[in-house]
C-alpha cells in the first residue's frame, strides 16, 4: 500500500493526495490551487495517474482548495463515488456552482458541477463505510460547517488525514475531535509556526462601536462561506447585548446568502443551534440593482458585509469604489490576507484598488485588520490535536508554507514524535 503526495506540498492550497487501497486508487481531497502567480499552470498540470485509475474521492470539507478540482476530474471522465458529510455536500454545491461561473477557457462548466453532485454519497461523523476494500469514517475537524478529518483502516494500518483543522475556541463551531490512534497521520500545517494573538470578539466589537458612535460607514471584507456566518452571528450577539449600539447591517453576497441557509439547516452542528436562525436573518440583503442604487447614496452609521475576504473579487469592489473619497469610511479586514492579494497590499499601507470596471482608484478611508479571525488551528492547537494518541505515529506535514512546516516539525519532535516527514510533490511512500 502506497501513499502518493501531489497537491498542497509546496503550496498551502490545492489539496490532493492519493492512496492505494485493495480495490483501487482513492484521492483524498481534490482541490484547486489558489492565490499564487503560477496558479493557472498548477491547476492545468496533468495528474500523476490517469483518471481511469481513480476509483473514489474523499472530500474533507467544501472549501475550493479541497473540492474545487472535482468538476474538472468529472469532465475528464471520473465516474466514481465522492464521499463527504451531508453539510459538506450542501456547501460544496454552492461553492462549485459559483466556481463554474467564474472559470474561463472551458476548465469546467455548470453541467460538470451537476454531474459531480450526482456522484456524491454522504456519511455522518463516526459512521463507518466501505471504500475500495477498506473502511473509513469521518470525525469533526472544526474549521467550517461539516469539515472532517478521515480515518481509513486497510491491511492492518490505520491512516488519518486531518483535512483543515479548526480552532478549539471557534465562536460558532464546537471543538474538533482529537486525532484517533493511527499508524500514519497526514496533517495540515497552515499555522504550524504561529501562536494566535488578539481577541476576535474584542476587535470586532471595537469596530462596531466606532461605526455606531461616530456615524461612519463600515465595510467588512468576508469570505462567503464560514467567515460570513461567523461575523453575522457575532454581530447579532453583540447587538442583542448592546442594543444602543445597533446600526443597519447589509449583506451583499448571493453566495453568502445561500451559505446562510445551509448553516441554518445544520444549526444543530453549531454552538448556537436555535439562535443561529435569528442571527443569520437579522440582516438586510442586496438582491436587486435598485437596492444597490439606494444603498450607494447612504451615509453612516451603516455596516456592509461583502466578499471577497482578500479583496480579490466579488461585490466588495463596488462598495469600496463608491465610498472611496469618504475619509471617514472604514474597511475592516478580519483574518489572514494572502501574499500578493489586494487585502495584503491594504494591510501594508498601499491604497490602490481596482474598481468593478477595472479602473484604478485610491481608497482614502481608514483600514483596520485583525488576524484573530482565522478558522485554522494555530501551532498549539495542532500539537494538542495529535499529541493525545499518537506519540509513535509517522507524520507527514502538508498545507503550509515551508517555514510553517519546518517549525511544526521541530515542535513535534520536541514532544517525542520523531518520525515527521515533509513530502514534496510527486513523492511516494510505502506504508
Amino acid at each position: 500500500m502506497n501513499i502518493h503526495f501531489w497537491g498542497a506540498t509546496v503550496e498551502v492550497t490545492g489539496s490532493m493526495t492519493f492512496l492505494d487501497l485493495p480495490d483501487g486508487l482513492v484521492m483524498i481531497d481534490c482541490g484547486l490551487a489558489q492565490g499564487l502567480p503560477e496558479v493557472e499552470k498548477i491547476n492545468l498540470m496533468p495528474l500523476p495517474y490517469p483518471v481511469s485509475e481513480i476509483k473514489a474521492v474523499i472530500i474533507t470539507h467544501a472549501h475550493l482548495d479541497h473540492s474545487g478540482y472535482l468538476p474538472r476530474l468529472v469532465k475528464k471522465g471520473f465516474r466514481g463515488t465522492i464521499f463527504c458529510t451531508p453539510a459538506t455536500a450542501k456547501l460544496m454545491r454552492i461553492i462549485l456552482l459559483d466556481s463554474a461561473k467564474l472559470n474561463e477557457d472551458g476548465f469546467y462548466e455548470v453541467e460538470d458541477v451537476e454531474q459531480t453532485l450526482h456522484q456524491v454519497k454522504t456519511h455522518e461523523w463516526d459512521e463507518k463505510f466501505d471504500i475500495l476494500g477498506a473502511w473509513a469514517s469521518f470525525f469533526p475537524a472544526g474549521h467550517i460547517l461539516g469539515a472532517s478529518s478521515v480515518l481509513i483502516k486497510s491491511q492492518g494500518k490505520r491512516i488519518v488525514f486531518s483535512g483543515d483543522l479548526g480552532r478549539n475556541d471557534d465562536p460558532i463551531l464546537p471543538p474538533l475531535a482529537p486525532c484517533p490512534k493511527a499508524d500514519i497521520v497526514i496533517m495540515e500545517s497552515t499555522y504550524g509556526g504561529k501562536v494566535r494573538s488578539g481577541n476576535l470578539e474584542q476587535e470586532l466589537h471595537s469596530f462596531l462601536v466606532k461605526v455606531a458612535r461616530e456615524s461612519r460607514v463600515g465595510i467588512i471584507a468576508s469570505f462567503a462561506v464560514a467567515r460570513g456566518q461567523t461575523l453575522l452571528t457575532l454581530i447579532h450577539d453583540f447587538y442583542e447585548r448592546h442594543p444602543e449600539e445597533k446600526v443597519r447591517v447589509v449583506m451583499d453576497s448571493p453566495m453568502m446568502k445561500e451559505a446562510n441557509k445551509v448553516y441554518q439547516q445544520y444549526a444543530h452542528l453549531t454552538k448556537f443551534k436555535e439562535d443561529l436562525y435569528s442571527a443569520l436573518d437579522d440582516v438586510d440583503s442586496i438582491d436587486f440593482q435598485k437596492e444597490w442604487t439606494s444603498l450607494s447614496h447612504k451615509s453612516g452609521p451603516l455596516i456592509i458585509l461583502s466578499s471577497s475576504g482578500m479583496l480579490s473579487g466579488g461585490r466588495i469592489a463596488r462598495h469600496l469604489y463608491n465610498w472611496r473619497e469618504d475619509k471617514r469610511a472604514i474597511l475592516f479586514l478580519p483574518g489572514y490576507q494572502g501574499v500578493g492579494t489586494p487585502g495584503r497590499s491594504m494591510q501594508e499601507g498601499k491604497r490602490q484598488l481596482l474598481s468593478p470596471t477595472g479602473e484604478i482608484f485610491e481608497w482614502t478611508g481608514e483600514v483596520l485588520s485583525s488576524e484573530a479571525f482565522s478558522s485554522h488551528a494555530d501551532q498549539n492547537g495542532l500539537l494538542n490535536w495529535i499529541e493525545t494518541n499518537n506519540k509513535d505515529s509517522k507524520v507527514f506535514l502538508l498545507h503550509g508554507e515551508p517555514s510553517s512546516k519546518v517549525a511544526l516539525q521541530n515542535k513535534l519532535k520536541e514532544t517525542g514524535l520523531n518520525q515527521v516527514e515533509l513530502p514534496s510533490r510527486g513523492s511516494s511512500f510505502a506504508l
